[in-house]
This record gives C-alpha cells, structure tokens and sequence, in this order.
C-alpha cells in the first residue's frame, strides 16, 4: 500500500492505517492471512514541506539529501535527486567556499526555489484522499491510468522523464492536452479533487515552469560568457541563478 495525506488530526493515524490494510489485505491481495509466513512488517513515512527545497537558515550551514527538501513530492527520490544535484551543489558549495559566500543568503541559492518540483504537488494533491469531499475509490486508479496512457501514447520524451522525477513544460503541455482530447469527461473529476485554491497555486508555478524554461533556453549561452568578466561576489550569484533556471525548467535532464 502506497498513500499520500497530509497532517489534519482528524485523519486515522498510521497505526490506524496499517490496522485497517491488514484487515482488507485478503481481499486486496487474494490471499488467506493463515496461509502467510510473516517475516517482516514494512511500513513508514515521508515527511514533506510545501516550502521545499529548504533554503539555509543559518551561516555557514546547509542542508544536503533529504534534508534539502528537492526530492520529487510524488516519489521523494532523495538518493536520486541528490545524485541529480551532485554536479551543482558540488561545484556551488566549492565557489561559495572561495568566494567566501557562506552567509545563509548565499546559500540559499543553493537550493533555489525550483518550478517544476512545486508544480507536482498538484499530482499529489489529486491523489491524496480529500476529507471534505467524497471521492470515487476508483478515482486515483483511474487518474494513474489515464495519465500513463497517455504518456505511453506519446512515448519515451515524455514517459522517460517524468519517471524519473524529471517535469518539463513542454512534455507536460503534451500530457494535459491528449488527457483533454482523449478524455474531456475525466477533467472535472480531477479539478474537483484538486480544488480551486491548489489549481491556481499550480497556475502560478506551471507559469514559472515556462518562464524559466524561456530564461535557460534563450539567455543561458549569452550570460554564461557574460558571467566570466564580472567580481567573483557576482559570478556566484549568477551562476546559481543560471542553475535554478537549468533545474528548475528540468533541462538538465540527460535521456
């Protein structure tokens, strides 16, 4: 069982739900409990923060893996993400060192805020069980379907990435405009999931998910020359702002 919520006390607690699955377990597994030889019991959970990725807090410290907040909200990959950001952190933290940026301003570049991990709390939100509305328990299994129908449908540039923890705009304009061709009826049923507060904080974010990606691809080459003749102080900041534009629009992405 695999399931995301969110903190509201009034939510059956994790005990709760590991009780209840093992009680339907026959039935959603096809087995008799008698017939198992139990092992080992799995069962844990990912803490996660809308604020993510975590800027530093504090001079002279920064946070790194998990703790940095930019694993993806749908899978929270933090060795993945980590590997995927060894390159930028590695090289950031060793200029931040020689530049002497290591007042928590200047590391917060390090871990900048990135558009197309914010606009995958969306995906979240629409398969997370909502308390104020009643929901089809065949919604999320159909949302899953459809989605990867779809990107089965448009093949490997667009499947590729996305599982991998990779959002970019243009794949995801491919994706949400087949699931409205090919299935119109199935849009309100995912815009009454989400809401309408989440659906306009995702707006925002998908607009910042095209601007950087408009940024890297068409000012990149020309500041990175620029970027060469100016003080060291400078040169920090503006690399690190190239690299949120880079990761944050998902073009450092490698298939």
């Amino acid at each position: 069982m695999f399931t995301y919520l969110d903190a509201t006390p009034s939510r059956p607690s994790l005990e709760q739900m590991l009780e209840d699955y093992w009680n339907l377990m026959p039935l959603y597994q096809g087995i008799k409990l008698e017939d198992l030889k139990v092992l080992r019991v799995l069962f844990g959970c990912f803490p996660t923060y809308r604020s993510s990725p975590l800027p530093a807090a504090f001079d002279r410290v920064l946070q790194v893996g998990d703790a940095s907040g930019i694993q993806s909200p749908i899978s929270f990959g933090g060795f993945g993400a980590i590997i995927r950001h060894l390159g930028r952190l590695s090289n950031g933290v060793a200029e931040a060192l020689e530049a002497d940026m290591l007042d928590r301003r200047s590391l917060a570049l390090l871990n900048p805020y990135l558009p197309n991990l914010s606009a995958v709390w969306m995906y979240q939100r629409a398969m997370s069980v909502r308390l104020d509305i009643k929901s089809s328990p065949h919604f999320i299994n159909t949302l899953l379907s459809v989605n990867f129908q779809c990107m089965q449908r448009l093949g490997d540039p667009v499947l590729r990435p996305f599982l991998q923890d990779v959002v970019q705009f243009g794949p995801q304009v491919q994706l949400l405009t087949t699931i409205m061709l090919m299935k119109p009826l199935f849009i309100p049923q995912i815009l009454r999931q989400v809401g309408i507060f989440p659906l306009f904080d995702w707006v925002r974010h998908f607009i910042a998910l095209a601007t950087y990606t408009i940024l890297w691809l068409a000012a990149a080459r020309f500041l990175s020359s620029w970027i060469k003749s100016l003080p060291e102080k400078k040169q920090y900041r503006w690399r690190r702002r190239l690299e949120a534009w880079q990761y944050g629009s998902g073009l450092d992405y490698q298939p």
